[in-house]
């Protein structure tokens, strides 16, 4: 199995060169398991409509980062706990399991894919660089430490107190070396 081209797909962010990706592999890997799912999935995550492009990947991150404002609210874990479920299928994980040790790659791969993707947005986005009220600008250094700061959050407090470390694993995981991927540096504040 040639990996060169799934180590590529993973860190990819673009969505049109991801598909290019896939297109271009398609004769090459199409009647592989690890190409069907990666294939599946791509489909699952990317959709347009009423002339919008959608992200499920990114929509499952931005839902999970919205738990931490009310995971310590009183009655929100029962509801929290089906959010999870919302977030886990907009991760296609029901999906993953199906292929067994393919789809567990693939499942770490995407969500790795997810979270570049994340950050990616962050280094663009003026408010998410903003400081008092839109008047300055975060450094760079600051920014890559704010996002370090999330991933930590994201990934340990909230998988925490809502008691889904183990069956959040994956994400965890590819969160973090998303991270130490895209910001060597400050990766230490997660560890």
């Amino acid at each position: 199995m040639d990996a060169a081209w799934i180590a590529e797909y993973k860190k990819e962010t673009d969505r049109a060169r991801r598909k290019a990706i896939l297109d271009r592999e398609r004769e090459a890997h199409g009647g592989t398991p690890e190409f069907e799912i990666r294939e599946k999935i791509w489909k699952a995550r990317y959709d347009k409509k009423k002339g919008m492009n959608i992200d499920y990947g990114i929509r499952g991150w931005v839902n999970l980062q919205s738990t931490k404002r009310r995971i310590y609210l009183p009655g929100e874990k029962k509801r929290l706990q089906k959010e999870i479920g919302g977030i886990k299928s907009d991760w296609q994980f029901p999906l993953c399991a199906e292929y067994g040790e393919v789809g567990e790659k693939a499942l770490y791969d995407e969500l790795f894919n997810i979270s570049l993707f994340y950050f990616d947005l962050c280094e663009k986005d003026k408010t998410y660089n903003s400081v008092l009220l839109g008047l300055g600008h975060i450094s760079d250094e600051r920014r890559s430490v704010k996002i370090a700061k999330e991933v930590k959050e994201i990934t340990e407090t909230i998988p925490e107190n809502l008691g889904i470390t183990e069956e959040f694993a994956p994400f965890i995981n590819a969160a973090k070396e998303a991270l130490r991927y895209k910001f060597p540096e400050d990766a230490a504040d997660i560890e």
